[in-house]
């Protein structure tokens, strides 16, 4: 048989992997050091007006971000139609207009159908007040 000749090693596989994971933790403290010397600024938009609970979730959600990294990651939170209507946040994230984005991914249905899963499960009944909470 052929395949007695490339037996799988264990030893030689987690070998690989112990020097492999300390080449990479090598160069993790210059990673490190580099990126704790600059601020970093996103620009992401909700795809709901400023008074909706949800646009307030995601600026809330930014603040605390900002505030787990430290002062080193900067999110400006914009409300709907700030850059680009609500409907065209996704092409603007992939264009690079913004860097990031909140919505449902129901909005999105007609770029892929599967999206849908991802945002409007079934409502069992539910009115749209009851499904919410």
């Amino acid at each position: 048989m052929e395949n007695d000749n490339k037996k799988f090693s264990r030893r030689k596989a987690l070998k690989t992997a112990i020097v492999t994971g300390g080449a990479a933790l090598m160069g993790l403290p210059n990673v490190r050091h580099a990126s704790a010397q600059q601020t970093i600024s996103l620009k992401m938009q909700s795809t709901w007006p400023t008074k909706d609970i949800f646009h307030e979730i995601f600026v809330d959600w930014g603040k605390k971000v900002e505030e787990m990294a430290g002062g080193r990651l900067k999110i400006d939170v914009l409300p709907s139609g700030s850059v680009v209507p609500a409907f065209s946040l996704m092409d603007a994230i992939h264009s690079g207009t913004l860097d990031g984005g909140h919505g449902v991914a129901a909005y999105w249905f007609g770029k892929n159908v599967g999206t849908s899963l991802f945002g409007t499960g079934p409502a069992f009944g539910f009115d749209a007040e009851v499904l919410l909470g």
